[in-house]
């Protein structure tokens, strides 16, 4: 895609992961790439927007729209025509297409509109946690490692910083729990003063950042806040309709494959267009990544990995501390002494983006 020198530009500041305690108390450090959970090269959500979005935009068959949604579709044998609402005025005109695609988030409002509501599809498979996401003004203490700290109830705050020049950081509140009304009434209302609320009445009296961080979230502007879940189709695309990214297969944080199956699979569908301007395209998309996809929504160690890694009991967070209190030191030892040279490297799974290998010798 020939953006990977501007991407590297943006990375975060962030070292490496620091697992503290209520008190402040470093409990091991692991330093950026290998089993951090600091990558090699760590972006802010809105930098790869920003990024992506130039690149896009500066072929002149491209065209944004903002503040413009999809308000009804209706499809016939060759085209697609969609009522299109601008958010501004509430105004609707009418637009032809042939083909669209919907990469609108797992609450996906054309998904709805071609396959029916997540009722009727029983689409959405909700994981048992809550999250929220939000800045916070940045404090000379936040750099330069990421700081996560664990609170009985499967409770956690984890703080990370968003660059060197910036004067904020990002703050992730994570609960793992299946019953919470309060919240999940919030949320489905998209009430964002009810769902601080929430979050402040779970997290009142702990320890550590806890008072900073709430102070400040109840004042934040970029706050966010939803019940993890999965969403799993048995077919992507309707006629001349595809869905993309969240919208078709998202897989939560848990899996941390959520920005990689989304640019993968985009750039398998338009490999797919550029050899057919028609829906066998999206036939062949879908046949190409959907294995892949269904792997990249398992979550790691038989779907616990979110509880053992977010433990319910006081004994059970020392018991976490104490095992990447000696997975940190042994990270540090093998990393000092070259040891990991002498070890087999270790094999990720990798998609084919070679579109001739997948559809053999017919299509050259």
């Amino acid at each position: 895609m020939g953006i990977l020198d501007k991407l590297t530009e943006k990375k975060t500041g962030e070292l490496g992961f620091n697992l503290v305690d209520a008190q402040g108390r470093s409990c091991g450090i692991l330093e950026a790439g290998g089993v951090s959970p600091t990558g090699a090269l760590e972006l802010m959500r809105g930098d790869l927007t920003e990024v992506l979005y130039k690149s896009a935009d500066a072929f002149a068959n491209v065209t944004y729209r903002f503040e413009t949604t999809i308000h009804s579709l209706r499809q016939s044998q060759d085209k697609v025509t969609v009522d299109l609402e601008h958010r501004n005025d509430r105004s609707i005109t009418t637009e032809e297409f042939d083909l669209v695609v919907g990469a609108d988030g797992a609450r996906s409002r054309t998904r709805q509109l071609v396959l029916g509501s997540p009722e009727e599809l029983n689409c959405l498979k909700p994981l048992g946690a809550y999250v929220a996401y939000f800045s916070i003004p940045e404090e000379e203490h936040d750099l330069p490692y990421s700081r996560l700290c664990h609170f009985t109830g499967r409770r956690l705050i984890w703080m990370r910083p968003v660059g060197l020049g910036s004067k904020t950081t990002s703050v992730y509140l994570i609960h793992l729990h299946d019953d919470l009304p309060n919240l999940r009434r919030a949320n489905a209302a998209g009430d964002r003063r009810k769902q601080k609320e929430a979050f402040a009445e779970l997290y009142s009296g702990l320890g550590w950042e806890t008072p900073r961080v709430i102070e400040q979230m109840m004042r934040a502007e970029n706050f966010y806040s939803d019940e993890l879940t999965q969403v799993k189709l048995p077919k992507w695309s309707q006629n001349r309709v595809v869905l993309l990214g969240d919208a078709a297969w998202a897989p939560t944080p848990f899996t941390g494959q959520g920005n990689q199956l989304a640019i993968i699979g985009a750039w398998v569908l338009a490999q797919e267009l550029s050899r057919n301007r028609n829906t066998t395209a999206f036939e062949r998309y879908e046949t190409r990544l959907r294995s892949y996809v269904e792997d990249g929504q398992s979550i790691p160690l038989g779907g616990y990995a979110p509880y053992l890694f977010n433990p319910q009991t006081s004994w059970g967070v020392w018991l976490f501390r104490t095992i990447f209190r000696v997975v940190s030191w042994t990270v540090r030892f093998v990393t000092w002494t070259q040891l990991a040279n002498l070890l087999p490297e270790q094999s990720h799974p990798e998609f084919d983006l070679e579109i001739d290998k997948v559809h053999g010798e017919g299509v050259r």
